[in-house]
């Protein structure tokens, strides 16, 4: 075939062929198919964020699972809660795991009203939170699990308390496996006893001395007051009780007491020096014989003392004899290192549990800081949870979130640690969550809004563009004018 009879055949064929339809506003529909993809994008995004911590524990195999009697309950991870998560008042948890406090995502706000909002943990795994009017602290002063984690003990500015108007001041007492507070008059809560049936109070104080000592029984209210013990005190590692309950150690500025809670009789067991601390509630060592103490080994000169000096400072531990308050043998630990250090028991094994606090950025200690606590809410800047070890080592035991200062554990589930976390995707979301918080919240809900009015409007905009392309389909239809009389016909 020629070339001529080529392009004519060309030509023929081009002319009996159909055009092809382009609409004039495909440029803008290609535009609001992109901007509907990255809608449904970002609603995807919002829609994990969102439900994904509602979707473990219908997950199989997802999530933590009630511990039995042997197994590890106290979670090898703590993740931070959420806004909106339930209380422990409104839904309680059951015994408790652990209870962390601090700052951060651990802080509310005086906007809605409780600056507190500590996280309780569950033996269950379950998340919930202790609201407090103010920012407080676990285990140093404020929010004592009791040895089986059923109670939390605190200030009675937790949730479902009131504050009273009453100078000694009060303990309130939350039963986890029922949400219900108690309060309870003759002072503020210290530490519990090794079977969990009596709580120690102290009388509030304005004067920085130790207050009136007391046995608070929970089940009947009644307060059995111990011998008057005079000094200033120190208020994280107060006071610890022996392994059978029968006497307690008491610690002031100056002085370590033994009270013997059967015969209502105290003594001075052994000066202290500014350099010593009680080692904490767990102080005592299982057989009852010996005490531990810290001996801090900075900072103590009288005077002042920088954040990098005070992170650095060794915490090394000693012992003592019960009974002549001599120097006594025990099981040889690697030194702590911070701010503070607090023993909160021992281990089958002869490992020591102990919480380890960092200064706050920026602390200076100074020596006329007459408000200063080495485990105030204000000083602390970090804490970790540790399994001091003889062999040296200082495993940790629970990752905490950043923003725990405070934490405390039952006396009876020291040896209960490595037990389930949260699954990975849950964990994800509340660290997510909680950075920058509570903005970050706050963020992640502003994109949401966002993005379904965005969606919305790109509907509408659809909608109306498929109206205006085909009015019939709004109901409308083609007008169709009337024939005339006559018209069409031939005549005219």
């Amino acid at each position: 075939m020629s070339d001529q009879a080529l392009r004519e055949v060309l030509h023929r064929l081009a002319e009996e062929s159909r055009p092809a339809r382009v609409s004039p506003d495909t440029w803008q529909r290609g535009r609001r198919r992109r901007r509907r993809q990255v809608g449904a994008a970002l609603v995807a995004i919002v829609g994990v964020l969102v439900g994904v911590p509602l979707l473990p524990p219908a997950l199989p195999g997802a999530g933590p699972s009630p511990a039995g009697a042997e197994r590890p309950v106290v979670p090898s991870r703590v993740y931070p809660p959420l806004t909106g998560e339930a209380t422990a008042v409104e839904d309680p948890p059951g015994p408790a795991a652990l209870v962390v406090a601090g700052d951060q995502e651990l802080r509310g706000s005086d906007i809605w009203g409780w600056e507190g909002r500590s996280l309780v943990v569950g033996r269950d795994g379950s998340y919930r939170l202790a609201r407090t009017v103010g920012e407080t602290a676990a285990g140093t002063e404020d929010l004592l699990l009791s040895p089986g984690g059923r109670r939390l003990a605190a200030q009675p500015w937790l949730e479902g308390s009131h504050w009273p108007d009453d100078p000694v001041g009060q303990t309130a007492i939350l039963d986890l496996t029922t949400g219900q507070v108690r309060q309870y008059a003759g002072g503020m809560p210290v530490t519990w006893a090794p079977d969990g049936r009596s709580l120690l109070v102290m009388a509030q104080t304005l004067d920085g001395r130790l207050g009136r000592l007391s046995l608070l029984d929970p089940a009947t209210a009644a307060l059995r007051q111990l011998p008057q013990i005079s000094g200033t005190y120190r208020p994280g590692n107060l006071a610890a009780f022996s392994a059978d309950g029968s006497r307690l150690a008491v610690a002031t500025s100056d002085a370590l007491h033994i009270v013997d809670l059967a015969a209502g009789t105290t003594r001075t067991l052994i000066a202290l020096t500014p350099r010593d601390r009680l080692a904490g509630p767990g102080a005592w060592l299982p057989d009852g014989d010996r005490i531990a103490v810290w001996s801090m080994g900075d900072c103590e000169d009288g005077g002042g003392c920088d954040e990098q000096r005070l992170a650095r400072r060794p915490i090394r531990i000693g012992y003592l004899d019960a009974r002549t308050g001599a120097p006594a043998t025990g099981p040889t630990l690697p030194p702590a290192q911070g701010l503070a250090a607090r023993l909160l028991g021992w281990q089958r094994d002869g490992d020591a549990v102990v919480a380890e606090y960092q200064p706050e950025k920026r602390l200076t200690k100074r020596p006329d800081d007459q408000l200063w606590s080495e485990t105030g809410w204000t000083q602390v800047g970090a804490v970790e949870l540790r399994e001091f070890r003889p062999d040296g080592s200082r495993p940790e035991l629970v990752e905490l979130p950043s923003g725990a200062l405070f934490v405390d554990v039952p006396a009876d589930l020291l040896d209960s640690f490595g037990g389930p976390s949260p699954s990975w995707p849950e964990g994800a979301v509340r660290r997510l969550l909680a950075l920058w918080w509570p903005l970050g919240q706050f963020l992640v809900a502003l994109v949401g809004l966002v993005t379904l009015v965005a969606g919305w409007r790109m509907i509408a905009r659809r909608r109306r563009a498929r109206l205006d392309a085909n009015p019939a389909v709004s109901g409308l239809g083609t007008s169709v004018t009337p024939r005339s009389p006559g018209a069409g016909d031939g005549s005219g």
